[in-house]
């Protein structure tokens, strides 16, 4: 049976990847989890039972973040379920590359939805309902650079930065909302050739990264009160060249 938690953390896209990572390392700190999925139901139970495994409870919402309808509603379902949820980790993304300046905009469109639109839905939410807590968004190194080849996933991320900043200046001092911006943490999605090592030699720590980087970064900004509105690259320096 697990004990009951004084804190909850929903984290969205966390059947898997990097969502998955953070969601155990948060159970492991003592946090109940609110385990968001949309696809991935098989994957999310197996998470779920890895929680449950270490006591702590945790319960999963399917919810397609392309869905406006859906994600309004998925919030108000979590701190129903969890009325002492007190974090919200929007780590849920899509990255497909797209042409630059695409007649068809269906991949723009979802771009939007799922990277940008539902974190500021959901950040929205969390902070009308919860009323004292903490939001971080994951942003992405490349958000301060002008790389064309990504050009919908890297508008979506440089919007998701400024609204960081923008929303940690509306919502202070009760609800804390900061950003973490991964470099080359795990290998690429989507089939995509994974030349990591080859490209770590051209940033300043010539190394690839690790879940535990994101990890140790997630504890600081919950462990320190006095941040808000800030975007770490958590990159090995690739954000400099």
């Amino acid at each position: 049976m697990p004990t009951k938690s004084k804190s909850t953390a929903l984290v969205t896209g966390a059947a898997k990847r990097l969502g998955k990572e953070v969601a155990m390392h948060l159970a492991a700190q003592g946090y109940d989890i609110a385990l968001h999925y949309n696809s991935s139901k098989p994957e999310a139970m197996s998470t779920a039972r890895a929680i449950h495994q270490m006591g702590r409870r945790c319960e999963l919402f399917s919810c397609d973040l392309g869905d406006e309808a859906q994600v309004l509603t998925l919030v108000a379902e979590a701190f129903k379920s969890f009325p002492q949820l007190n974090l919200l980790i929007n780590s849920a993304s899509i990255f497909i590359p797209n042409q630059f300046g695409a007649q068809d905009l269906s991949l723009f469109k979802t771009h939007w939805d799922i990277n940008f639109k539902a974190p500021y839905i959901l950040t929205c939410e969390f902070a009308r309902l919860v009323k004292k807590g903490q939001v971080i968004n994951f942003v992405d190194t490349n958000a301060v650079k002008y790389k064309t080849k990504y050009e919908d996933y890297l508008m979506t991320k440089k919007a998701l930065g400024e609204f960081t900043k923008m929303a940690a200046v509306q919502w202070g001092p009760n609800i804390r909302v900061n950003g973490i911006s991964p470099g080359m943490i795990l290998p690429p999605v989507n089939h995509q050739k994974d030349d990591r090592i080859k490209r770590a030699q051209q940033i300043p720590l010539k190394k690839v990264g690790d879940p535990k980087y994101i990890l140790q970064t997630i504890q600081f900004l919950l462990g320190n009160d006095y941040i808000t509105g800030q975007i770490i690259a958590v990159d090995g320096g690739e954000a400099l060249v």
